[in-house]
């Protein structure tokens, strides 16, 4: 029986446990990853205000006020956030090269290292933008955020830019899936936007931690969204989906012991 080197923990334990005294990446080699920290998630979204990953209490959420002009809706207040109901991701200092072995262990032992069993250990955001009516722009991002009993839920957000005179409101709709089995979770995000058609359309893919991402093909870009560090954009749906594809393969590699491959293929 292969038992874990939990040796590969250690740099993780201690950057944890020290990132309210120090700074963590201070003490952490390039070879060595570690977690320093959480922070309230955030949607991938070019737009004019910060959308947090909320759990809304009824599993929806919306903003309308984008569809009129504020001169003849004084009475119309935009929605509030409730930030006791935002999910928390961790922050990777580094993880630089993709190590299946390695991040089976982190993840299993993932309560050993002391973070909250709250947060989850890995996230996957699915951006799709384009022109969806008289040059106004719509935005939809899907994130999957995976905990480390492979569990996993879906929060996504339709953002649409409204008319020309009202684009700084645009209206937006947040919904999010109950807990579901990771391989619930797969087959949901598998062909998502496949049926989007707007003009001048592009995809992207985010990954936490970055390492997931070293499949794919799609043009790398540094993005600005700060917890998401790498950016994966695509012009192709057919591409996009061959690497999601790929990525689901690799994350259920990661969490279970015979993955079927069948599952994420159909």
């Amino acid at each position: 029986m292969i038992t874990d080197d939990i040796s590969v923990l250690y740099p993780f334990m201690l950057s944890w446990n020290l990132r309210n005294l120090i700074s963590a990446k201070s003490i952490l080699t390039s070879n060595q990853p570690g977690i320093v920290g959480t922070c309230p998630g955030k949607y991938p979204i070019d737009a004019w205000k910060t959308f947090f990953l909320e759990i809304p209490k009824d599993g929806n959420k919306k903003d309308i006020t984008g569809r009129f002009l504020t001169a003849f809706c004084e009475g119309i207040k935009n929605t509030e956030w409730d930030h006791n109901r935002t999910v928390s991701l961790p922050i990777y200092s580094i993880f630089p090269d993709y190590d299946i072995e390695k991040l089976k262990i982190v993840f299993k032992h993932w309560d050993d290292i002391g973070i909250s069993n709250d947060v989850p250990c890995l996230a996957l955001a699915v951006k799709c933008r384009g022109l969806y009516c008289d040059n106004r722009e719509g935005q939809y991002v899907s994130i999957m955020a995976v905990w480390n009993d492979a569990v996993a839920r879906i929060i996504s957000l339709d953002w649409f830019e409204g008319p020309l005179e009202d684009c700084t409101t645009p209206e937006w709709y947040l919904e999010t899936t109950p807990l579901l089995n990771l391989r619930d979770a797969i087959i949901r995000m598998r062909d998502i936007y496949k049926n989007t058609f707007w003009d001048n359309i592009s995809f992207s893919i985010f990954t936490i931690p970055t390492c997931l991402g070293s499949c794919l093909n799609g043009e790398l870009a540094n993005p600005s969204y700060d917890i998401w560090e790498r950016e994966w954009r695509y012009t192709n749906y057919s591409k996009l989906r061959s690497d999601l594809i790929t990525l689901f393969i690799k994350i259920s590699d990661i969490f279970f012991q015979n993955p079927v491959e069948s599952d994420v293929n159909e």
